[in-house]
Parts: C-alpha cells; structure tokens; sequence
C-alpha cells in the first residue's frame, strides 16, 4: 500500500501526507493540554499546524527543486510520521520558527553554483540567518555551516563571507537608529549560550524511548546508505549530500540548544532525515521491507491504544 501511494509523485500522497500531520500535531497538543493546560491554547495549536506544514513543504521543496529527486515521495509520510513519534510536551513556537527561518538560509546556499551570478543568494542567506537569530540568539554559530556549505560548493572566499555579513551590518544599523527614534525601543542584547546536555535523548517511559530509537536508528541506515552510493554518484550529487550531512550536524546542534524535554528541537533533524530518505526507500529492490518499516512506525505511534485494547 505504502510503495503503490509514494514510490511516485501523487495527489493522493500529499493529501495523506499533510492529513496525517495535522493529526499528529492535534494529537500532540491533545497530550499537552492534559499535562499543562497553560501550553495548550487554541492560538498555539493554530500556530503549531502552520508551521508543521511549512516545515513539511519545505522538505518537499528542498527535495523537489534543490537535490533535484524527481521520483518518489516517501519523505511526505516519513516526516509527519517521525512528528508524530516525537514526545512533545510542550509548543516551543519561537524556536521552531527560528529553526524555519535557518532553513530559508540553507535553501538559498543550495541554489548558489559557479553558473550563475550567486551574490542575490549569499546574501539571503545571510538575512535569513540574522532573522532566525532574532528568535534564537545563539544560531549565530550557524554562520559556520553557511561557510561549510559555500566550501564544499567551491564558492568560499572572503567576498562571499563578507556578503554573508553585510545583513548584521544593515540590520543593526537599522535597529540601533531605532532604539535612538523610540525611546523605548528594545536594544540588542548579548545572551550567554550554554549548551544543554543530552539527558532527554532517553526517557523514563519505555513508549518514548522506543520512537526515539527509532529515528535514530533510521537516520543512521539512511546517512550510511547514502555514503555507499555516493561511490556511483555524479559530483554535483557529492555536494549536495556532503552539504545535506552538514546541515544534519546542524540540526543536532538545534537540539542542543533547544534546551532539555524541548522535543520540538527535533523538527530540523527529522527534516534532513525525511529529505535523505527518499532516494533511500526507492533502492529498496524488496518493498515489503518498506511497507513494513511504514507498517512499524504506525505501531509506535499507536502503541499506547494498541495496549489499551490488548491489556
């Protein structure tokens, strides 16, 4: 079933794709409505479904017109799936837009090539990179992923570094006039960043312990497939996936910062994930491992009821 609807690009595949997102972000605030009521306003369950679908086109959008994988969609059902298994207590609003914001940068470094005059996208890059930074202060490290990903592109130079800077110039300069205008205009503030620990990758309750495990070990078998392919891989395609791992590092970094039970932190990883695994599933020679891989990642998400009504 699973095989028949994603193996290829279908209107039915989107339709269940976003469905099952929804559900699984009304699911989600279901939860944390019964253990906080003070996280669950209707307003932040809006919120929390328009981003989850944002975060889910721009999968399809990096997929599609960036890394240029014309068949297959099985990153549409492994995104909302992986969310759905994701045990968040709380909507972290701030952070995940910080995060999506991080991703508009990532995107437009994708598009630069020696092709094409690539300035328009650096620079863009960059703006996007200062604005997530507004929501999350300590992104700024993420300026060395930009470079890293401009080095493996061949485009790294101090001019390109320079434009990727030229928005901090601009928007403080704007600000700062702002702050002198209105009087009580808020002023830039410097934050100390202190990494979190790693102490919420495993949880007390067995349930949420299983769904983590499980997309770890997903994203591992992908990112390892993935290097074996690259041995037969154009050099075009070598770059974007080195640059895709470098955005993963990325990510793991986010859920450092995202602080400790902050599950939302794990949209960007899960992102990278679902974007890698399309290409991987369609290698797949026997689909019924896929439909079963699918058919399991349903169990977890189910897994509380599935006991209920057995025991």
């Amino acid at each position: 079933m699973f095989t028949k609807i994603f193996s290829k690009t279908a209107l039915l595949g989107y339709f269940i794709a976003f469905a099952v997102l929804l559900l699984a972000v009304y699911s989600h605030h279901k939860a944390i409505l019964i253990n906080n009521p003070l996280e669950g306003s209707t307003f932040k369950l809006i919120v929390a479904g328009i981003l989850s679908v944002i975060s889910l086109i721009f999968v399809e959008w990096t997929v599609r017109r960036q890394l240029l994988f014309q068949t297959g969609s099985y990153h549409l059902l492994l995104f909302p799936l992986f969310f759905w298994i994701l045990p968040i207590n709380r909507w972290d609003i701030w952070l995940w837009i910080a995060s999506l914001l991080l991703w508009l940068s990532f995107i437009n470094i994708i598009k630069v090539d020696d092709k094409r005059n690539s300035n328009n996208f650096i620079f863009n890059a960059g703006f996007w990179l200062v604005f997530s930074i507004f929501f999350k202060v300590d992104f700024f490290y993420f300026y060395l992923t930009i470079w890293g990903m401009l080095y493996f592109k061949g485009q790294l130079s101090f001019k390109n570094i320079f434009i990727t800077l030229l928005p901090v110039f601009f928007i403080s300069i704007i600000w700062a006039t702002l702050f002198i205008l209105i009087p009580k205009f808020p002023s830039l503030q410097t934050v100390n960043v202190l990494p979190s620990n790693f102490s919420f990758l495993w949880s007390e309750l067995y349930s949420d312990s299983l769904g983590l495990f499980l997309v770890i070990i997903t994203t591992i078998l992908i990112v390892l497939k993935h290097f074996r392919m690259l041995i037969y891989s154009r050099n075009s395609q070598k770059i974007n996936f080195y640059n895709t791992t470098l955005i993963l590092f990325s990510s793991i970094i986010i859920i450092l910062f995202g602080g400790s039970g902050n599950m939302i932190s794990w949209v960007s990883f899960l992102m990278v994930t679902s974007i890698l695994s399309t290409q991987y599933f369609k290698s797949f020679n026997r689909k019924w491992l896929v439909e079963l891989f699918f058919f399991t990642c349903f169990l977890v998400v189910f897994q509380n009821e599935i006991t209920s009504i057995l025991f």
